[in-house]
C-alpha cells in the first residue's frame, strides 16, 4: 500500500498537479485495483471536490480525473471575488455605493 503513504502531500495544489503526480504514483503500482486506485485518489481531494466526484460515481480512473478538473473548474468560475489583500494580511473592507437620499421636488 506504498501509494496511501505517498498522497497526503498531493492535497496541495491544484487538480492538474493532483493528477500529474498520481499518474507517476499510479504507474509504479499494478497489483492494485482501478477501483482502489480511485478510491484513494477521490481522497485526496478537496472535501468540495471528493464530495462532488463520489456523488458521481465515475467508473474508471481517467473519467475521475476528468470529474475532478471539471468540478474544480465550475467552482472557481463561481467563486465570488475576494476582498482580502493578502501581501500585507490586511481585509479591505468592500467599497459600497453612496446612497443618495432623495427629496421630493
Amino acid at each position: 500500500m506504498r501509494i496511501q503513504r505517498e498522497t497526503p502531500s498531493l492535497a496541495k495544489g491544484s487538480k492538474a498537479e493532483h493528477i500529474g503526480d498520481f499518474q507517476k504514483l499510479n504507474i509504479r503500482v499494478n497489483d492494485i485495483p482501478e477501483e482502489h486506485r480511485i478510491d484513494v485518489f477521490t481522497r485526496i481531494l478537496k472535501d468540495n471536490i471528493q464530495h462532488e466526484a463520489c456523488l458521481w460515481e465515475p467508473d474508471s480512473l481517467q473519467k475521475t480525473f476528468r470529474l475532478a478538473r471539471k468540478i474544480e473548474r465550475k467552482i472557481m468560475a463561481t467563486r465570488k471575488p475576494t476582498t482580502h489583500n493578502y501581501k500585507d494580511g490586511s481585509v479591505v473592507a468592500p467599497s459600497l455605493p453612496q446612497l443618495t437620499r432623495l427629496t421630493p421636488q
